[in-house]
């Protein structure tokens, strides 16, 4: 490729890198703002001046860069790059709204996300491609386009319809399950939110292209205003994303999508996907650097539900029965109630009713128990020790 046109990917790259910080810091301004009540709501989006400020930073000011970036580099040599967004994510989510970063299998996943950003830079197509207004008009009106955005028109509004009549379960369950949540119900959000997010990058990129070309005003702000109309409904549902669940969780999974949802249609929009395919090398290199990408960010349903990173019940089990036979072999029992208390009769005649084996099953095996006290709750199955 020319020596300017890598000149050109180089800063589109470093552009698109400060635009994902500038995010991600939105992002969380955002999410303190959803955290707080207000007075004035519109949809999902909490009106207040932390909001305000968010949005101004996660928002306004990375638009002029997106422009910038996708007027030098190929759209689907940028969206990749949303791993970024992931990584630094990753450090300033735990660190500014107290959200548990666990290790595993957040670390791997985020590694992940780095390697399949750095394969799908490598092998990205380079050669840009000028078009005027006319040729992104003809673009447009392909048929493989229309197609393509009549699946993401009824996938949206399918979507949308699904969470309007099943709000109050939503909610619900992101309340039961905050550290783990259904991740079927956080991708609703995230898919509205990235679907729309695409179709936003795909007149960002066409306006950043006539600007370039010196095209008319009037020209460029069609394409504005069609970034604009999407925007609003990807601004609404990334805040319902972002008020329903952790960033930690809501966030990757997002960018995921919109990774996704950016490099398939602006490839089918933009007939990137010739120089692609134009190496079989590098379209197997993009190929992998994609599966890593969604392979780390899926990795996070692999996340306990513990918010404090606790070890899971079986885990606890197993460790009270390690801590119960260490008690055996040193010759120590655990704790037992005062005599003739209460609970010492009720844990008496409960040992002697957990003995006794069942009449009704002739296979069925004593288990030994004791009751629970003030102290201890023994599960069933782990060795207790009963006085002889």
């Amino acid at each position: 490729y020319a020596p300017s046109d890598a000149v050109g990917c180089v800063i589109a790259v470093a552009i698109n890198i400060a635009s994902s910080a500038l995010t991600v810091c939105g992002f969380l301004l955002q999410k303190k703002a959803n955290e707080s009540p207000s007075r004035w709501t519109i949809g999902d989006i909490v009106i207040s001046t932390k909001w305000i400020l968010g949005f101004s930073v996660g928002i306004v000011l990375p638009i002029p860069a997106q422009v910038l970036a996708y007027s030098l580099a190929p759209m689907s040599l940028l969206t990749p790059l949303s791993g970024v967004s992931v990584a630094l994510n990753m450090v300033f989510a735990p660190r500014f709204l107290g959200e548990r970063l666990q290790r595993w299998p957040d670390v791997p996943a985020c590694i992940s996300i780095l390697v399949g950003t750095l394969l799908t830079t490598l092998a990205g197509p380079r050669h840009d491609k000028q078009f005027s207004f006319g040729d992104l008009m003809s673009l447009l009106g392909r048929a493989a386009f229309i197609w393509a955005l009549l699946a993401l028109l009824l996938t949206v509004f399918g979507c949308i319809h699904y969470m309007r009549r099943r709000r109050t379960q939503l909610e619900h369950s992101a309340q039961a399950r905050p550290d783990n949540p259904n991740i079927v119900e956080v991708i609703l959000p995230a898919l509205v939110a990235a679907l729309c997010g695409c179709l936003t990058n795909i007149s960002l990129k066409a306006s950043g292209e006539l600007m370039k070309g010196g095209a008319e005003f009037s020209n460029c702000a069609v394409w504005l205003l069609s970034a604009g109309v999407s925007a609003l409904v990807q601004l609404n549902y990334v805040n319902r994303g972002l008020r329903l669940y952790l960033q930690t969780v809501f966030f990757p999974v997002y960018s995921a999508l919109l990774v996704l949802t950016n490099t398939c249609y602006g490839l089918i929009f933009y007939n990137e996907y010739e120089d692609l395919l134009s190496e079989a090398g590098r379209c197997i290199l993009f190929s992998i650097g994609i599966g890593f990408i969604v392979l780390g960010i899926f990795m996070f349903r692999m996340r306990r539900s513990d918010g404090d990173g606790a070890e899971t019940m079986d885990e606890q089990f197993a460790e009270l029965a390690d801590t119960g036979s260490a008690r055996a072999r040193a010759g120590h029992a655990p704790p037992q109630p005062a005599p003739g208390s209460l609970s010492s009769a009720s844990s008496g005649r409960a040992a002697r009713r957990h003995v006794r084996p069942r009449a009704k099953d002739p296979l069925s095996r004593p288990r030994l128990a004791i009751a629970p006290t003030a102290q201890y709750r023994w599960p069933v199955g782990v060795p207790l020790w009963i006085d002889s």
